[in-house]
């Protein structure tokens, strides 16, 4: 019997994950398809239990459902507990379990690829669910947190508001999780401030790969994590939720590479 899975959001043709996925499911010759599903909040207890009769078994989510997700979980890991957001979901003995894979892969992105200094401070512009599980990575490295977003926040030492961004004092790491800069979203209003040479930068936004943010980090020759790798970490953090198993990378990688 083919094993369903998927990627429920709103909107979401951007999304890369079916691609990669079944990628992966291809190389592994897993009986799995991936597909994606557009869903609005208000519809989702609806779409997980039609997916459920037609036989799914694990899904991710995207904007804006990760925090919409948590109350109707029966089980959550202690980072999606902390995240108080979801993003990979798994049928398993009857129940709905749910874990924050974005907030593993921006650990793993900050601990071996660009290494903030110690004593750092971030700066997370978004106050959705990608800039909770954000937040949590940040902790989990001692880094102290200040948001900026629309509205005040609960899960930061400090709260600027958006339109501020342009007078916010300078930083060691920016993360933007916001969709500022995707395809067929609204760009940069102001461009945040970096230090040269210095300021971690992470987007993560992959559609497109290089983004504003990600173009001032290069001009700035700032050390930066673009929105794919984070994609594709996440993506393989979920098969160990779903398989007990790590994804494999290259297949992924391949899948999505020169698009």
């Amino acid at each position: 019997m083919l094993a369903l899975y998927a990627v429920f959001g709103w909107p979401i043709g951007h999304s890369l994950s079916p691609r990669i996925h079944n990628a992966a499911f291809a190389e592994e010759k897993l009986q799995a398809h991936y597909f994606p599903v557009e869903v609005r909040p208000a519809g989702l207890i609806q779409a997980l239990d039609h997916f459920r009769r037609l036989g799914g078994v694990g899904v991710n989510l995207t904007r804006p459902l990760k925090e919409t997700v948590i109350s109707f979980l029966d089980q959550l890991s202690p980072i999606a507990l902390a995240a108080k957001a979801a993003n990979t979901i798994v049928w398993r003995e009857g129940e709905w379990s749910g874990d924050n894979t974005d907030v593993l892969a921006l650990t793993f992105a900050l601990k071996t690829l660009v290494r903030p200094r110690k004593g750092a401070r971030a700066l997370v512009i978004g106050g959705g669910g990608v800039a909770r599980g954000s937040a949590v990575a940040l902790h989990s490295l001692d880094i102290p947190v200040w948001v900026a977003s629309r509205r005040p926040v609960d899960f930061a030492e400090q709260w600027m508001a958006f339109d501020d961004l342009r007078a916010a004092p300078d930083f060691d790491v920016v993360i933007n999780a916001t969709p500022l800069g995707q395809v067929g979203e609204a760009n940069w209003p102001a461009r945040p401030r970096l230090i040269p040479g210095q300021t971690v930068v992470v987007d993560w936004v992959y559609r497109p790969r290089e983004t504003a943010l990600l173009q001032w980090a290069k001009e700035d020759s700032c050390p930066a994590v673009d929105g794919l790798h984070l994609l594709i970490e996440q993506a393989r953090w979920s098969w160990q939720l779903w398989f007990d198993r790590m994804a494999p990378a290259q297949s992924m990688w391949n899948a999505v590479l020169g698009l």
